[in-house]
Formats: C-alpha cells, sequence, structure tokens
C-alpha cells in the first residue's frame, strides 16, 4: 500500500513538473515578430488620412501562419465593406436632413440610400502591410507555436467616392421606378451638398 502511494505522489508530481515546464499552462509570450518592428497601426480599427481610408484586420492564436495571415486579410475586408456602407447612409443622412423634408419623405429617401448601400461594390480594396507575431504558449506536454496576425488595407478615397455615385445612381434609379421626382430630387440635392463639400476640402488640403 505504501509503495502504491508512493508512485502515486511521484506520478502527479511528475505531471505537475510538466505543466510548469517552461512556464505556468497557458502561459504565452511572443518569441518572434515579423517584422521586427511592431506597426504602429496595430491595435487600431478604422481612419483616414490624406488620400485614402485605412482599415486593420486581425486574427490571433492560429496554429498556421499563412493561414492567419488570409484570415485577418479577410476580417479587414469584412470591415471595409461594413464601414463603407454605414458612412454612406450616414453621410447622405446628414445631407438630407439639411433640406427640411416632411417625416414621411425624409423616411423614404433615407430607406432608399440603405437599401442601395447594402449592395453597393467597393473596388480598389488594397492590403499595404502585414505584421505577424509567433506566439510560444505553455501546455501540459511542453509548448506549442500560435500566431497572432494583422492585415492593413487601404482604399483610395477616389474609390470610396466612386462607391458613394454608385450608391446615388441605385437610389435615383428607385425613385424612379417608383415614380417619385420629390425623391429623386431630394437625393440629387444631397449629392450637390457632398460633392461641394468634398470639393471645398480638397481645395483647403492644397
Amino acid at each position: 500500500m505504501k509503495t502504491q502511494l508512493l508512485l502515486l505522489a511521484l506520478g502527479l508530481g511528475l505531471m505537475s513538473g510538466c505543466a510548469t515546464f517552461g512556464g505556468k499552462t497557458g502561459s504565452q509570450r511572443v518569441v518572434e515578430r515579423i517584422p521586427s518592428n511592431e506597426p504602429t497601426w496595430k491595435g487600431k480599427s478604422a481612419w483616414e488620412k490624406k488620400d485614402a481610408l485605412c482599415y486593420a484586420g486581425a486574427v490571433a492564436g492560429r496554429s498556421d501562419m499563412a493561414l492567419a495571415l488570409r484570415e485577418a486579410r479577410a476580417e479587414g475586408e469584412k470591415k471595409v465593406a461594413e464601414q463603407i456602407r454605414q458612412k454612406i447612409r450616414t453621410e447622405f443622412g446628414s445631407a438630407v436632413e439639411g433640406q427640411n423634408l416632411d417625416n414621411q419623405l425624409g423616411t423614404y429617401v433615407r430607406d432608399l440610400i440603405v437599401k442601395v448601400s447594402e449592395n453597393v461594390a467597393v473596388s480598389g480594396v488594397k492590403q499595404s502591410e502585414t505584421f505577424v507575431e509567433k506566439v510560444e504558449e505553455t501546455t501540459g506536454f511542453g509548448v506549442r507555436y500560435l500566431y497572432n496576425a494583422y492585415a492593413l488595407l487601404e482604399l483610395a478615397k477616389a474609390d470610396y467616392l466612386q462607391a458613394r455615385k454608385d450608391a446615388l445612381d441605385g437610389a435615383v434609379s428607385e425613385a424612379r421606378r417608383a415614380n417619385n421626382a420629390r425623391a429623386e430630387e431630394s437625393l440629387k440635392k444631397a449629392f450637390e451638398k457632398l460633392e461641394s463639400g468634398q470639393s471645398a476640402a480638397g481645395s483647403a488640403t492644397r
């Protein structure tokens, strides 16, 4: 009986030793960065610079680096599509509100923008940078290596403006099919207001 207890204690001790070898089970540390310098955009989500809209996609804990990079780009592309749609709705919504439309017409025009923005195609998205962290994680049997990946995507403002124009064209077509001349006029006025604001902003930065 004493022998069995001794063997059991030794077995537990060995298991404990394996679990804690090199660190606490589940603990992680970055052992390599590719490239070696961490980019300033890591941890950001979306922002603008002079001539482009920028979006970062990120994934963590993947077992394969190539897979991690593909998934990071896919996350970034998903973010581009979602936020471009929201940006179009917000800009048109603000421009329409300034027209003091009656509630029914204003709601109809905004609903049109929401509808067409769901299907607007965004082209010209480019991946400009990537960043990878190789992570060492302690397990009950030693260590394993995982990858955190980050992808920086950029959309030229000219491509965004084209997507916004496509949304307007779709909304105008919808209003025309519904024989709603007032909605069509409101959409065109909103677009003109956005275009004039864009021109003013462009002149100010020159």
